[in-house]
């Protein structure tokens, strides 16, 4: 018999659902939180790609106790201690309305926790960032582009902390990780429901320029390293060229061949 392939719980989620209620966005057997959650999911379909996926790693599939979409859900205001999920909000094609309809479920004081696959580090890799302008005239225009495999958004950890912070609602970023402890291929977000609060807000902030001012080194050295592959990349394109044409033939591409550090 194939062996289950289930991911390990998030320590993250635990530090701050234990003991409360919430609703999960499409929970998946092979994926699990481990807290006390309603399962809201599409369809309650065994047939759909995520259950076929969800049945071949763990041999089966999580009920669902909510049909309904993830961004109209059919509960009260104020009703659930959270809203937890995993490799979700890139399936939306306005993930701002999925945002706002999970804050309204959660109470004040409620929490909002997200895993969501990081852009440079799964198949969504060769796609750009999506910015909070293009998601706000989404969700003005009601006009979706087309999915690139099942994702219409693409994100790294440092264009979500801007999207929420972007979006005028009373919650606060308590938390986040650029590497989630469950999969290992996402960011985790941890927003709660309350105003925001510059004390209470001094250790986030600063541990957020920290992790920009990482991130920037991060790209810099990324930029450097590229450029000396480069070099080499142009001076054997010019040892070849120079052995088949001659100094005319270097001379004749010599343009074409420092395009890319011009742009």
């Amino acid at each position: 018999m194939k062996p289950k392939e289930i991911f390990p719980e998030s320590r993250l989620a635990h530090k701050y659902l234990d003991g409360l209620v919430g609703i999960e966005i499409g929970a998946s057997f092979h994926n699990p939180f481990g807290l006390k959650t309603r399962n809201v999911d599409f369809t309650d379909s065994s047939e759909t790609v995520f259950k076929r996926e969800e049945i071949g790693k763990a041999g089966e599939y999580v009920k669902v106790d909510i049909v309904a979409s993830g961004d109209e859900i059919p509960v009260p205001d104020q009703s659930q201690d959270f809203v937890v999920s995993s490799h979700v909000l890139e399936h939306f094609p306005d993930p701002i309305k999925a945002l706002k309809e999970w804050h309204r479920v959660i109470r004040p004081g409620g929490y909002i926790f997200m895993i969501i696959p990081h852009k440079d580090r799964t198949f969504d890799r060769r796609n750009r960032s999506t910015r909070p302008e293009e998601l706000q005239a989404r969700h003005e225009t009601k006009i979706f582009p087309e999915p690139k495999s099942n994702h219409f958004s693409f994100w790294t950890t440092l264009d979500m902390l801007d999207l929420i912070q972007s979006i005028d609602l009373e919650w606060r970023i308590i938390d986040f990780q650029d590497v989630d402890d469950k999969v290992g291929n996402g960011f985790s977000i941890v927003i709660k429901k309350e105003k925001a609060d510059p004390e209470k807000d001094k250790l986030l902030i600063s541990k957020i320029a920290e992790f920009k001012e990482k991130i920037k080194k991060e790209n810099r050295s990324l930029v450097n390293i590229l450029k000396i592959k480069r070099v080499n990349e142009i001076l054997k394109n010019s040892g070849k060229e120079f052995r088949k044409n001659g100094l005319a033939g270097v001379l004749r591409r010599m343009k074409y061949m420092y395009k890319w550090d011009r742009e």
